[in-house]
């Protein structure tokens, strides 16, 4: 599958998901200082939420047959990469198998991270998920083994629904959820809405 999302869209949403990434960072306490890590919970927020070390959770998509990469998981790792730039506490699970060539899904995406300087100790590679589900049966305990305070589970639009409930299902303490465009408009839109309201409710 080729990238699908036209260039104008993926810079309009390459804006958007910056904000989101801000605002997530505020209102985790990552950025702005005392006064806004003190400050109280938005109204909004039932029961608030520990962003001191999470854990963001990568999925994997199909490489091609050739090993590398395809569009959609390149987008997927560099969401994810500029989100833990605003958390130096967290760790990033790759997660995802069915080899290519001699390569899994996980092991390009601990590449690519690798390669725009990404420190390796701070990156679990989870290579042995063949499906959602496995992405949420192994990565769940990794997370918990680490340490973490919860998930920021980063796919794509279309995915971001089934993986939730795959996580959900497992255990998994979702903290929030991020998403790199891959639907049509009102897709993409509805998710956005979503990953913005995630950092303050319940994910269920």
């Amino acid at each position: 599958m080729e990238d699908s999302v036209p260039i104008t869209l993926r810079s309009r949403w390459t804006t958007l998901l910056s904000a989101l990434v801000l605002a997530l960072a505020l209102v985790s306490g990552a950025v702005g200082g005392p006064a806004t890590a003190a400050a109280e919970p938005p109204a909004l927020a039932p029961t608030a939420k520990d962003f001191s070390k999470p854990a963001i959770v990568i999925l994997g998509y199909g490489l091609k047959p050739d090993g590398s990469m395809r569009p959609v998981l390149r987008q997927r790792v560099m969401t994810g990469l500029m989100i833990a730039q605003f958390f130096p506490q967290s760790f990033i699970i790759v997660t995802g198998g069915n080899p290519q060539n001699g390569r899994t899904e996980a092991s390009q995406m601990r590449n690519m991270l690798a390669l725009f300087g990404f420190p390796a100790q701070r990156i679990i590679v989870e290579d042995k998920a063949n499906s959602t589900v496995q992405n949420a049966q192994f990565s769940v305990p990794l997370a918990e083994q680490a340490g973490a305070s919860g998930i920021i589970l980063v796919t794509s639009t279309t995915h971001q629904g089934r993986a939730d409930d795959n996580f959900v299902d497992e255990g998994g303490n979702l903290l929030a959820t991020v998403s790199y465009p891959d639907g049509d408009p009102t897709v993409n839109v509805a998710q956005f809405a979503r990953d913005v309201m995630s950092p303050f409710l319940p994910i269920s």
